[in-house]
């Protein structure tokens, strides 16, 4: 197996039903200002809110905007709000769709956005929905030329890392790292993207995951209290 130079976890995408309610919530108690919308995602039915906790990484907030949105049977199976996608940036997402493809992995989506290659494996089969983004160099992402950047007082200025419930933490592991080819981690159960990571725990599959933040240097800020979804500040 090849390795790639390197992987960047940069959004981290929690679906709910209560979307006015949840951001009003997380952006009181965290500092983070109105963000932007993802401009493709009302073709899918569904609103946005994508919000810098850093300048390099989002904490993004969907909801359906009717029942056609595909996200709608989801949020009602797990009772309304949970962790949805995890974005990661990756150099060539074409290797990890035929990695994928030769694991016997699902990849649903396959399809360029904003002129770069977005592949999306299966949810039951990696523990979550992955979103795999090919954009090839670290600096770039996506919303460049829309971001207006974090908020300069805000509460929380570092996406950390998030926890995932999975049915096998070592195995799900092994799994993203052949996938995304990685090396082993220092940490185990730890898939380390960039500056962030995410840890799989067990007790899963869920949506119930925990999204560990850095509260901003002299910040007493304290999580929101959102039923299917966690913060850890530190």
């Amino acid at each position: 197996m090849t390795e790639s130079q390197w992987a960047i976890l940069r959004q981290v995408v929690i679906a709910t039903t209560e979307h006015a309610a949840d951001l009003a919530a997380v952006r009181q108690a965290f500092g983070l200002g109105q963000g932007f919308e993802d401009p493709e995602l009302e073709e899918l039915h569904m609103a946005d809110a994508t919000m810098p906790v850093s300048k390099d990484t989002y904490l993004e907030f969907i909801a359906p905007i009717d029942d056609q949105a595909a996200v709608t049977r989801w949020l009602t199976k797990i009772g309304g709000r949970g962790g949805y996608v995890l974005s990661v940036q990756h150099p060539d997402p074409l290797a990890v769709k035929q990695r994928a493809e030769a694991m016997g992995i699902r990849v649903p989506v396959d399809v360029e956005a904003f002129g770069s290659p977005v592949v999306q494996l299966h949810p039951q089969d990696v523990g979550l929905l992955l979103e795999v983004d090919g954009i090839t160099d670290p600096r770039a992402w996506f919303w460049d030329e829309i971001n207006p950047g974090p908020e300069p007082d805000a509460l929380v200025d570092e996406l950390l890392g998030v926890e995932v419930p999975v049915a096998d933490p070592a195995a799900t592991t092994a799994q993203w790292l052949q996938l995304l080819g990685l090396p082993e981690p220092d940490q185990p159960d730890t898939v380390q993207l960039g500056q962030s990571w995410v840890r799989f725990v067990a007790g899963g599959p869920s949506a119930r995951w925990t999204v560990w933040l850095r509260r901003a240097p002299g910040s007493a800020a304290v999580a929101p209290a959102l039923a299917g979804i966690d913060f850890h500040l530190v």
